[in-house]
């Protein structure tokens, strides 16, 4: 679903309908902030015709490219198997973290944390979007490399410097998830690192070194995020990036103290409750290490404190991309340390008085939380996955039933509206992505689902308008193109080579009325008019010029 679409395409060598920045070793560089590669990708569709020209989503992943590859080597098309190899890379980051758990921890807790590790609920995310397989990928050889450090550190096992750095570079080729786990070196070192503080800055040059020189490879090489909403550039935005943490850091730790969807912040309206449950989360997390404080052994505190410190920093790195529950696996690792802390000790300590009845039951609230409620996150996730992949397979149809294939070769689609933002951006990509004839242009002049006003104002031209209280270019689909520091001008022109689209009316929170124009008439046979209505894609047959608007909405495709 989404992105798969794109390395599936790639992987096949299907033509492409502009020319990709995408290529096989490098599926994940999508937009890279080049105007004229952008004004390309507008022309064909590809991107909306109000993509920002500096808009910029790429990243470094050719190891996790290059899996893909794999996978469509050994079994073209068959999801499933795709699925058992993200699931055996999930498998083999468990055991790696089960390994580093019992160098750190007692038996008991380590085997706790690692249940509580392995059965988080926001894994399910990672584990099951084919796309997100570069996580598990990027955190395995993170996990990795942290190990063979301590290794190197601790026992001065020969060659494990050499093995740390290579896992770490394993890691980072994979995706950026090994940078998050920096704070946890870091940490490490600060609070638990044999010698003296001379000593442990000593021992952080060589894995400084590795991450200084990729950062600036990835900088050189063109790779980051810019000009949009959703995947944020600490060092190319900083302000950008301190402010959406306000937003972004709560809801992650909500999640990670409650379990919590923080997905759902992808709806701004949701921001105010998810920043107060991140509180509501952190206060009560923090109540009950306190809770448990006096009761745990030194060695467990020593080792809490840099893991927390690690796992609070690495959720701020976290949420630099889209929010979302796999933002949270590198954070997952030292919170599942605190909770069999705390839950172990609760236990073990449960006859003292007087404020120990109240811990069992917290602890008791944890484990009902982060055990028993797994399952149901497990397959909550699992089911939402099926119905969007089910979606897209209505999408699909709809235009194989809407389109002439034969004819489409010499046509310029005109999709009028879109029944949601992803559905907009995406249902071209599924198109190209299956193999079907490709038209010239693939145009989505709206992704709002809701009822729209369409006049006809010229031979060639037409509006679009939303109710008022309404604004397009607002929602997080729309963003990924445009970010709110870079909004639209009223009367500012958007050519993309065939039609040119004009913001016609606007206020301070978006545009309301916009007019597109095309080079031909509307009735011209190279032009498809189609809209989204009924759950079907049917043709938009263009009024009489001074005729009454005429109503588009796109509502209910899910059902």
């Amino acid at each position: 679903m989404f992105d798969d679409y794109v390395w599936l395409g790639v992987w096949d060598n299907l033509p492409q309908p502009a020319p990709l920045a995408n290529t096989h070793f490098d599926v994940y560089r999508t937009a890279t902030g080049i105007p004229e590669h952008t004004a390309q990708m507008s022309h064909a569709g590809i991107f909306p015709w109000f993509v920002e020209p500096g808009v910029k989503l790429a990243f470094f992943r050719p190891l996790g490219s290059a899996l893909f590859g794999l996978d469509h080597l050994l079994y073209n098309r068959i999801a499933v198997a795709y699925h058992v190899h993200s699931l055996l890379w999930y498998v083999g980051l468990v055991a790696l973290v089960a390994v580093l758990f019992r160098r750190i921890l007692p038996t008991g807790i380590a085997g706790l944390a690692l249940l509580l590790f392995a059965v988080n609920g926001s894994h399910g995310a990672a584990v099951g979007w084919l796309s997100y397989r570069v996580l598990l990928v990027s955190m395995l050889f993170g996990v990795l490399g942290f190990y063979l450090h301590m290794e190197w550190r601790e026992r001065q096992r020969k060659g494990a410097l050499a093995g740390s750095l290579i896992a770490f570079a394993l890691g980072l080729a994979s995706a950026e998830t090994t940078l998050i786990m920096i704070p946890y070196v870091l940490a490490y070192e600060g609070f638990a690192g044999p010698g003296k503080p001379s000593e442990r800055l000593k021992a952080l040059l060589p894995f400084s070194a590795l991450m200084a020189a990729f950062l600036t490879l990835y900088k050189v090489l063109g790779y980051g995020a810019a000009h949009q909403d959703t995947h944020l550039d600490l060092a190319g935005a900083p302000v950008q990036w301190f402010l959406a943490m306000f937003e972004r850091v709560p809801a992650a730790i909500a999640g990670l103290t409650l379990s919590a969807p923080n997905d759902y912040i992808l709806d701004p309206s949701y921001v105010p409750t998810f920043q107060l449950l991140g509180a509501a989360g952190l206060v009560f997390f923090s109540l009950l290490l306190w809770g448990v404080w006096p009761q745990v052994e030194p060695a467990e505190r020593k080792t809490l404190k840099w893991l927390l410190v690690g796992s609070f920093a690495s959720t701020w790195l976290g949420s630099s991309p889209l929010a979302g529950a796999r933002t949270l696996i590198v954070p997952s690792l030292g919170v599942a340390v605190a909770l069999a802390i705390i839950i172990r000790t609760a236990w073990k300590n449960r006859a003292l008085k007087p404020r120990a009845g109240a811990v069992l039951v917290g602890a008791l609230a944890m484990v009902v939380i982060h055990i028993a409620g797994a399952p149901y996150v497990w397959w909550q996730t699992a089911t939402l996955y099926s119905q969007v992949d089910a979606l897209f397979k209505r999408v699909h149809d709809r235009y194989s039933e809407a389109l002439d294939l034969k004819e489409l070769p010499n046509q310029r689609i005109v999709v009028l509206n879109a029944p949601n933002g992803t559905v907009g951006i995406y249902g071209s990509v599924q198109w190209w992505s299956t193999g079907m004839p490709l038209p010239k242009n693939w145009w989505v002049l709206s992704y709002k689902a809701g009822e729209q006003h369409v006049t006809r104002t010229g031979p060639n031209s037409l509006e679009l308008s939303l109710p008022k209280g309404q604004h397009y270019l607002n929602i997080l689909e729309e963003r990924i193109y445009r970010g709110k520091n870079w909004p639209v001008k009223l009367g500012q022109e958007f050519d993309v080579g065939g039609m040119k689209a004009r913001i016609e009316e606007a206020d301070a929170e978006g545009p309301t009325r916009i007019s597109f124009t095309f080079d031909v008439p509307l009735e011209d046979p190279s032009l498809k008019l189609v809209q989204w209505q009924n759950r079907k894609v049917v043709p938009w047959v263009p009024p009489a010029l001074g005729g009454a608007p005429s109503v588009v909405n796109a509502l209910n495709i899910t059902e």
